[in-house]
């Protein structure tokens, strides 16, 4: 053993104590041996203090890189309390072994459902890091399966299958885009709002005109997945629309929803944008439009503006900052970059 854990674990008992996050530090990167010491305390510890100690390791984690809990929260998937599972499930939420494959997909049969939820979260995970390179395919592809027979079950809760669409939208499923446009004329909400992120986590432009008009959606879960879907997606043509939308958008998380993904899809227009709002009397607008900025994607470096290189579309397929081309009331006007990768995409599909 490297250390002695037994001053925080007996102060962690202590049902009139207040847990200090400094002290959990201790509890990063624990061996065996630290791990087993570990578990003999939990299971002295209140139910309540499980759930607060877990959260609070989970948001250390996040704060600070440098801090690994793995051991704990790799240990605590198996707890009885599922409030635990699902906590043990988000701690992970970096941690692409594909040793927790068997864990996640025992976890998507779990019997309570936001224990499902969270496991359809975490293989959405692992599609992801497969279809990036960053771990095989195989693991990917049984992700991709799971997800895909939970979608399909119209009897599963809700928030799993959303959950599941989600994490189903990086993938190379053979049906998801077909998924994502069942989901996208759903009448409810929350899996119209799952369809919305699924198409800017597909990477795919051509649904930008489905997302376009979803800004004036009267729910501001739409608005919300559909701002940052337009980010994701560096949709050039979204600039306008958001900043309309923006005038008298009164739900803040949808405002900075907006604010990121200006500064994904860059421009003159969005960086002028957001300059002006960090003069905003509201501080977390201007807090949010300085960080913006500080992150701010440049057009010539963007993905999409590599496209348009290798297209030759050059400066041509540039629009006017200044040019007044809305209100969207009238025909969607594509930009010539994004109307080329369409034409290119329909091509490659007949």
């Amino acid at each position: 053993m490297n250390r002695d854990l037994s001053g925080l674990l007996t102060s962690l008992s202590d049902a009139n104590a207040k847990i200090v996050y400094r002290s959990l530090i201790a509890l990063s990167d624990l061996d065996r041996q630290e791990l087993q010491v570990f578990q003999t305390a939990w299971a002295t510890f209140a139910p309540a203090l499980r759930r607060e100690l877990l959260a609070a390791l989970a948001e250390l984690a996040e704060e600070h890189v440098e801090y690994d809990f793995r051991a704990i929260f790799r240990w605590a998937l198996a707890d009885a309390d599922p409030a635990i599972r699902v906590l043990a499930i988000d701690g992970l939420w970096e941690d692409d072994s594909p040793q927790l494959l068997p864990h996640y997909l025992r976890l998507l049969q779990d019997a309570e459902a936001p224990v499902r939820a969270a496991a359809a979260l975490a293989l959405g995970r692992v599609c992801y890091w497969s279809e990036c390179g960053d771990i095989p395919e195989a693991p990917g592809e049984s992700a991709a399966a799971a997800l895909w027979d939970v979608y399909q079950q119209p009897q599963e809760a809700l928030e799993v299958r959303r959950r599941a669409l989600e994490g189903l939208a990086v993938s190379c499923h053979p049906q998801v885009d077909q998924a994502i446009k069942q989901a996208y004329y759903d009448g409810e909400t929350l899996l119209r709002a799952s369809a919305l992120y699924a198409m800017g986590r597909s990477a795919d432009p051509r649904w930008i005109p489905f997302l376009l008009p979803e800004l004036r959606q009267p729910q501001p879960e739409l608005r919300l997945e559909a701002a940052r879907a337009l980010g994701d997606l560096e949709a050039r043509a979204a600039v306008q629309p958001l900043l309309e939308m923006m005038v008298d958008e009164p739900d803040l998380e949808v405002l900075l929803a907006a604010i990121a993904a200006l500064s994904q899809i860059g421009g003159a227009k969005a960086r002028r944008a957001l300059e002006a709002l960090t003069g905003s009397d509201n501080e977390a607008l201007a807090d949010a439009a300085v960080t913006a900025l500080d992150e701010f994607s440049d057009i010539t470096v963007g993905d999409f503006a590599l496209i348009a290189e290798v297209l030759g579309l050059g400066e041509e397929g540039e629009e006017d900052e200044d040019e007044e081309k809305f209100p969207w009331e009238d025909d969607y006007e594509e930009d010539p970059l994004e109307a080329e990768i369409r034409r290119l995409m329909n091509e490659r599909d007949a």
